[in-house]
């Protein structure tokens, strides 16, 4: 019934993530692929990452600035146009209707052609700051034209394709990132306070073969996967999984 939407047209993307550098692990390579194909990037990040730091001494504040220049850092090397800060505790007890409506009224203002996020659904994910914000940024999406919810801001205007979920165990497209990949983790690497180098050369070594899988026999040789979906999949759909 549903063809599945091709993220490579997009020309305006919101990408919703959970914390600073989900979608640069996620979605780096194609985040620069679309940029430089003249698309318009924004990255709305639901928590303030105050409780991702190791280091000790620092207060939450030190610690919120230091994520926020480290996302601005990355986002200069991938082609980001703008980062849009929700400031919910990092890990912390905040609701999925808060967020979702959040998420509406910032697709209502940016109006994009496509979502990009978590996949809420990921066999085994524990964290709940993936989990919830994946679930929100959906939910959102199919309710983001109903002029009664998040009433304050218009609701008119929108025209969605679709939404792509990356860390995804069940991808339908497979986008090909030979030529970003070194950029992606140019930009992963600012996040410094995250990662030392030997966990960067670990999570690279890592996504990297991952990259060659879903590559396999295409013709390039390092892919980013994702689980599209059109909106209408998204509630009472019961073959979605299968696309």
């Amino acid at each position: 019934m549903f063809g599945i939407p091709d993220l490579r047209e997009a020309k305006r993307v919101l990408c919703v993530q959970p914390h600073p550098d989900d979608t640069d692990i996620g979605a780096g390579g194609t985040v620069t692929m679309l940029a430089r194909g003249g698309a318009e990037i924004f990255y709305l990040t639901v928590t303030d990452d105050s409780a991702g730091v190791r280091e000790t001494g620092l207060t939450g504040d030190e610690i919120k600035n230091i994520r926020k220049r480290e996302q601005e850092g990355a986002a200069r090397i991938l082609g980001v146009k703008e980062l849009i800060w929700l400031d919910y505790p990092d890990a912390g007890d905040y609701k999925i209707y808060d967020v979702r409506n959040e998420i509406i009224k910032w697709v209502r203002l940016l109006k994009p052609d496509f979502l990009v996020t978590v996949d809420p659904w990921l066999p085994y994910e524990a964290h709940q700051d993936h989990v919830k914000t994946g679930l929100a940024a959906s939910e959102a999406l199919i309710l983001c034209g109903l002029p009664h919810i998040v009433p304050d801001v218009p609701s008119d205007h929108l025209d969605i394709a679709g939404i792509a979920f990356y860390h995804t165990a069940n991808p339908n497209t497979v986008i090909n990132v030979d030529d970003t990949w070194e950029m992606k983790f140019e930009a992963v690497a600012q996040h410094k306070s995250q990662f030392s180098p030997d966990e960067l050369a670990l999570m690279r070594g890592y996504f990297e073969m991952k990259a060659a899988e879903y590559a396999g026999d295409k013709g390039f040789r390092l892919g980013e996967a994702f689980k599209v979906l059109h909106p209408l999949q998204l509630h009472c759909f019961v073959d979605a999984w299968k696309s």
